[in-house]
C-alpha cells in the first residue's frame, strides 16, 4: 500500500502543479465598500503596491510611478482613438466619470465596443479596475446579435461589461440578467459597483473596457486602480474536485514516504 501511495504522490503532484501553473484571470465585481478587500488585498498579498489615480473631469492622461520607481503615464481614449466624453460625478463614485453609454458605431467588432474606453499604459500592467455607475438598470433583457454570441460564447441576452487586454479577444466578466446582479444594488439599492480584472499570465500595455446594455447611461471612472503583480502569482480558478483529490493522494504519498524514511533510521 505504501508503494502505491508513493507512486501516486509522484504521479499526482506534477499534474496538480501543472494545472495551477497557467493563471486564469481573476475577475472582481463588488460593492464600492468592498474594493480594499476584494481587489486591493489580493494585489498587496503578492507584495505589490496598488496604484490609484482619481479621475478628474476633463483630464484624460494621468501620471504615476511604476513598480520600478520610474515615471509613467496612462492615457484614456475611445477604442477607436478619439477622445472620450465626460459625464461628471455620479452618485457616491469617488471621482469624475466618463460616459460609456453603449452605442453602435461603424467598425464595432462587438456592438458597443467603440463607445467604451481604452487605457494605454507607458509601463505594462496586469491588474486594472475602476468604478461603474448605472449598470444593470433598465436593460438586462437586451438581446445580443447571434454573431457575438457564437464568436465569444456568451449568453444571448443581458447587460454586459466587457474587457480585453492588449487587443486580445474580449471577455465578459460581468453579465446582468436582473438588477440584483449589480452587487451595489443587491447590497444597498444603488446602481454602483467596482469591476476589476487581474491577469497574471503576462503584462499588458492596453486595457479596453465597454458595455453592451443598450439604453443604459453607463459611466466609468471614480478612481483608477492598477498594478503589476508577478507572473503566475494570482489564479482566478478554483481547483476542481478531481484536482483536489489528486493533491490529497499526493500528500498522502508524501506522508507515507516520510514515515518510511523515519522507520528505516530506527
Amino acid at each position: 500500500m505504501k508503494k502505491v501511495l508513493l507512486a501516486a504522490a509522484f504521479v499526482a503532484m506534477p499534474f496538480f502543479l501543472a494545472g495551477q501553473a497557467a493563471a486564469t484571470p481573476l475577475i472582481v465585481n463588488t460593492t464600492l465598500g468592498n474594493i480594499s478587500t476584494a481587489f486591493d488585498a489580493v494585489i498587496t498579498g503578492t507584495g505589490t503596491t496598488v496604484v490609484t489615480s482619481k479621475v478628474v473631469n476633463g483630464q484624460n492622461t494621468y501620471n504615476y510611478v511604476d513598480k520600478d520607481g520610474n515615471a509613467a503615464t496612462v492615457a484614456v481614449t475611445r477604442p477607436d482613438g478619439t477622445a472620450p466624453s465626460f459625464y461628471g460625478n455620479y452618485g457616491t463614485l469617488s471621482g469624475s466619470t466618463w460616459d460609456i453609454g453603449p452605442a453602435s458605431s461603424l467598425g464595432d467588432p462587438i456592438p458597443g465596443f467603440n463607445s467604451g474606453l481604452t487605457f494605454t499604459f507607458s509601463t505594462p500592467v496586469n491588474a486594472f479596475g475602476f468604478e461603474i455607475g448605472d449598470w444593470a438598470t433598465c436593460c438586462t433583457a437586451v438581446v445580443r446579435d447571434p454573431a457575438t454570441v457564437a464568436t465569444y460564447g456568451v449568453l444571448a441576452k443581458g447587460s454586459g461589461l466587457w474587457i480585453a487586454f492588449d487587443g486580445g479577444a474580449a471577455t465578459l466578466p460581468a453579465n446582468a440578467l436582473s438588477d440584483n446582479d449589480n452587487p451595489g444594488f443587491a447590497s444597498s439599492g444603488e446602481y454602483e459597483n467596482f469591476i476589476g480584472a487581474i491577469d497574471s499570465s503576462g503584462f499588458f500595455s492596453k486595457v479596453t473596457f465597454f458595455g453592451d446594455g443598450f439604453g443604459e447611461i453607463l459611466v466609468a471612472g471614480g478612481t483608477l486602480r492598477f498594478a503589476s503583480v508577478p507572473k503566475g502569482s494570482i489564479d482566478g480558478t478554483v481547483p476542481e474536485p478531481a484536482s483536489l483529490a489528486l493533491l490529497g493522494i499526493g500528500l498522502a504519498g508524501m506522508v507515507a514516504l516520510r514515515r518510511r524514511q523515519k522507520a528505516s533510521k530506527v
